[in-house]
């Protein structure tokens, strides 16, 4: 068991597991998380106005510059004073005494002028520093209170809360786990349950699973009814209520159960021969009244005082002709054989009384075929009890074994639980063989699935999705210096002649009239001349150049990857009562749900029996 020893904890904390709201689990969060913070900024220095520090800044300044000013004037002033009344007598070296005296006062005045824009700009500096201490005070003791009123609120806050069913769903299917950890969950869950409708367990790992939820609900005040099996057959009552019809429809259906692919005709023979049998056996049917009528068939011999010499005679007599006996020998045989363990099955059922739990559990003297077939027909009664029922309608859990149960068996109660809303539960120790094919059909919960097999095909089912990672990331950094030096030379050679010719010519004529005579005279003139220059040029240059770079760059790259939901690593790697519960949503993908179905979470102070709150925004 997964709880303590009676008498070590109070009872009523043990209590708290069968309080109303259907529970899976617990999930934890952290309170601290919750936790608000202070909503006020801090209080920042107030900076002194501007126009204090230009006061005091230009009074400082028109008295630096008056000390200047009227310092040099006035000494210059009263120097010359004071040379000129050595000349002219004692009226101008008064005159220097006032001027001096003039200066000071100029002085002083500008300096208690700025000494009283200083002692202003102070003042305030100090006011501003007031206000800031003041509402800095004010500040960090509202911090204060908000604390501790956050301290408070969140000691108050439950740390664990339940994870409720899924709404709406009447099937659960849990992959998975220990034999603790699935003991810890039909605790948690079976009790929860209890509150609200009667719980059909049906224990079948040989491990007794169940033992803990009994323990518990016992003194809770849920009237409790426990049948081992086989140790305990004999007062076991899981055949009674049922008709001969049911009582033979759930024999064939156990005896081949086994093979999914049964002969058609091998079932009909055998349910042709037990229908007869009840009829000859009358209202009282029992199994080890067919068992003993299934001898008389055969012929053998049988001590037991099972049946009447009469019903004997009439079974071996009138129910088969000898040669259809002949026929159908090998469906006696097998009949008989799967019988013959079941035999005691219900020989010593009392009036058990209404029970609030049922437990029919397999104990740890299972183990042989007649077993098996045993726990064929447990599933195959409660089926049949279901569909004959007009009481309040149970919850049905099924602990499965490691060996499994046969596919039709679970089918058969699936269906019958679908058609009378009845809410089941499956918990199956692996993912493989005929529970992968039950995947999916209800709500879907796992628990640590060691085997990497069973891991990767709950990851399978999560599914997967994509998401962007980092591929590559690259870094490169890398420097180039060049250095060039180019020299270029020149010379140029230009020759240029000009050729020059003038003439110039002309003529005068003079006519005098006291004569009558005149005169004529005239000039002629020629030049010429030839030039030649010759101009040669050289030139001569060096160009250096230098070049230095560096070049740095860092990228990275990501890639659309398709990932599982959930890895197979972390699957295997679930803690022992961790439990993940799949919710599928209207877009495909699966919601998972984490919590832990360790019931001892209930003996905790900061639990609470009702899912936790949504966080306040």
């Amino acid at each position: 068991m997964t709880f303590p020893a009676p008498g070590t904890t109070p009872a009523d904390r043990f209590l708290r597991l069968f309080e109303s709201g259907q529970r899976l689990g617990w999930v934890h969060r952290d309170p601290e998380t919750l936790r608000r913070p202070f909503p006020e900024p801090e209080p920042q220095r107030q900076p002194v106005p501007v126009a204090y520090e230009n006061r005091a800044t230009a009074a400082r300044i028109a008295y630096e510059s008056r000390k200047r000013s009227v310092t040099t004037a006035g000494a210059v002033l009263a120097a010359a004073c004071f040379l000129l009344s050595l000349v002219a007598g004692g009226a101008l070296a008064l005159l220097a005494v006032v001027v001096a005296v003039v200066c000071v006062a100029l002085v002083a005045h500008a300096g208690q002028a700025a000494e009283e824009a200083d002692r202003v700009l102070d003042g305030k500096r100090t006011e501003l520093e007031g206000h800031f201490q003041y509402a800095w005070q004010g500040w960090w003791e509202r911090g204060r209170q908000h604390a501790a009123a956050q301290d408070e609120w969140t000691r108050s806050l439950p740390a664990w809360g339940a994870l409720p069913a899924l709404p709406g769903s009447r099937r659960l299917d849990v992959f998975g786990g220990s034999r603790r950890s699935r003991e810890g969950f039909l605790t948690v869950y079976g009790a929860s349950t209890l509150r609200q409708r009667p719980v059909i367990v049906i224990d079948l790992t040989r491990a007794l699973v169940c033992e803990e939820l009994v323990a518990l609900a016992e003194p809770a005040g849920f009237p409790v009814d426990v049948q081992l099996l086989p140790s305990g057959m004999a007062g076991s009552d899981i055949l009674s209520g049922l008709t001969p019809r049911e009582l033979v429809d759930t024999f064939v259906e156990a005896v081949h159960a086994e093979d999914s692919r049964a002969d058609r005709a091998a079932r009909t023979i055998d349910t042709m021969i037990l229908t007869r049998l009840c009829g000859a056996l009358g209202d009282d049917v029992t199994p080890a009244r067919l068992g003993a009528g299934l001898r008389a068939l055969m012929g053998e011999t049988d001590d037991a005082e099972t049946l009447t010499r009469t019903e004997r005679n009439r079974v071996a007599d009138e129910l088969l002709a000898d040669k259809n006996k002949d026929q159908v020998r090998d469906s006696l045989v097998r009949l008989a054989a799967f019988l013959h363990p079941l035999e005691r099955l219900g020989a010593q059922t009392t009036g058990r009384g209404s029970a609030r739990l049922t437990c029919i559990a397999l104990d740890s003297m299972a183990g042989t075929a007649g077993t098996e077939l045993l726990a064929d027909l447990m599933v195959q009664s409660v089926s049949r009890l279901l569909a004959s029922s007009r009481k309040t309608v149970p919850a049905v859990i099924v602990a499965l074994g490691e060996q499994g149960l046969q596919r039709r068996c679970l089918d058969q109660l699936a269906t019958v639980c679908e058609h009378l809303g009845v809410q089941l539960t499956f918990l199956h120790p692996h993912l493989r063989e005929g529970a992968v094919e039950m995947i999916g059909d209800g709500s879907v919960a796992f628990m640590r699935l060691g085997n990497h097999k069973e891991a990767a095909a709950a990851a399978d089912f999560l599914g997967r999705r994509h998401a962007f990672v980092l591929h590559s990331l690259t870094d490169t950094e890398g420097e180039v210096v060049n250095a060039s030096v180019a020299r270029t030379f020149g010379s140029s050679v230009s020759r240029g002649t000009t050729d020059s010719h003038s003439v110039t010519g002309g003529s005068n004529w003079n006519r005098g009239t006291q004569s009558g005579t005149g005169t004529h005279g005239g000039s002629h003139s020629r030049t010429s001349g030839t030039s030649t220059s010759t101009t040669h040029t050289t030139n001569e240059s060096t160009t250096h150049t230098t070049g230095d770079s560096r070049s740095t760059s860092t990228a990275q790259a990501e890639q659309r990857v398709y990932e599982y939901t959930v890895e197979p690593t972390r699957l295997q790697a679930l803690p022992d009562f961790g439990l993940l519960l799949v919710e599928r949503q209207p877009d495909g993908s699966a919601s998972i749900h984490p919590a832990d179905c360790n019931p001892n979470i209930a003996l905790l102070d900061r639990t609470t029996t009702q899912p936790l709150p949504p966080p306040a925004t």
